[in-house]
């Protein structure tokens, strides 16, 4: 390897949750606290040669569009003790989703690990074992929510601390774009219940469009059918429910073609799996671990965009 920089990728902790963090961190004399703001590493810092650089730049911007941008949730505090003297806040929601992208990052240039991954945002380390329990007593009534929006890729500079080099949103891919809903060909809509989403595992037939990937119950307009009428059909067809007051969320085209989507957080009927041609089955699957399947290319764009939207909502 010749001429090296040192990298990272993280999840920066947004404000005002970073401010509360770092006053803790303060606080508890954390000795890194004014060389990284308050995170989540994905990456542990590692030497990546110079040429390598655009490698890895490449490697966030896939793992980030692969990723969908849910919620993250801290709530007390724990130690790594006896093994690292390190206290941090526990990430209690939200961890499937960091370990599946920590797994995309688990290439070259970025491969480089010591520990097993732990999600978790560091308070203090390096500090006496009496200092980091004592920590973890004061912390244990902390709570605080914020979105996964993007991933940030760090490069260490001359004093060691750390600026960032790179950011790149979650769930969102350069192949998807989004176009006006008069382009769409087919409609899809989630039924929410607040928690969960209703997805279905699509058929492995030949010739059949992202075989094996999920997606939400929906299809194309018969002739003379509005998208709306098309709608209410597919769900009725596939899944056995009829969607009321569905809200469009947006149209996301993957370069084939346009497929809208919709909101429905209530409906008639028992939702089940009608339609074994179309779907091998049908599951209710929280958010959070909608991170963790294959999702169809505009499915995920959309579940981004219902997460957005739900971010704003809270």
């Amino acid at each position: 390897m010749g001429a090296a920089t040192r990298l990272g990728v993280i999840v920066l902790v947004p404000e005002p949750v970073a401010a509360h963090v770092q006053a803790w961190r303060r606080a508890l004399r954390d000795p890194a606290r004014d060389l990284v703001p308050p995170h989540v590493t994905l990456v542990p810092p590692q030497a990546v040669a110079e040429e390598e650089r655009e490698a890895a730049v490449a490697l966030v911007d896939r793992a980030a569009a692969a990723a969908v941008p849910g919620m993250l949730e801290l709530r007390g505090a724990a130690t790594f003790l006896p093994d690292s003297p390190v206290a941090f806040l526990v990430v209690v929601e939200g961890a499937p989703a960091l370990r599946a992208v920590e797994s995309m990052l688990r290439v070259s240039p970025l491969d480089q690990r010591t520990f097993p991954f732990h999600p978790h945002v560091t308070v203090t380390q390096d500090r006496p074992a009496s200092e980091l329990e004592a920590a973890v007593r004061d912390l244990a009534g902390f709570r605080a929510t914020f979105p996964l929006p993007e991933l940030t890729l760090m490069e260490e500079d001359e004093r060691g601390g750390w600026r960032i080099l790179h950011r790149a949103p979650a769930g969102v891919s350069a192949a998807v774009r989004e176009v006006p809903l008069a382009e769409a060909a087919s409609a899809a809509v989630f039924l929410f219940d607040g928690a969960r989403v209703l997805l279905g595992e699509r058929a492995r037939r030949a010739g059949r469009r992202w075989p094996g990937t999920w997606d939400a119950p929906g299809g194309k307009p018969e002739a003379g059918e509005s998208l709306l009428e098309a709608l209410i059909r597919e769900a009725r067809e596939e899944a056995g429910v009829e969607p009321l007051g569905a809200a469009p969320l947006g149209c996301f085209h993957d370069g084939e073609r346009a497929d809208a989507f919709y909101l429905a957080t209530a409906w008639r009927g028992d939702p089940r799996n009608q339609d074994v041609e179309e779907h091998s089955r049908l599951e209710w699957v929280t958010l959070e671990a909608t991170a963790e399947l294959s999702l169809a290319p505009t499915t995920r764009r959309a579940l981004t965009r219902l997460l957005a939207v739900l971010g704003r909502a809270r």
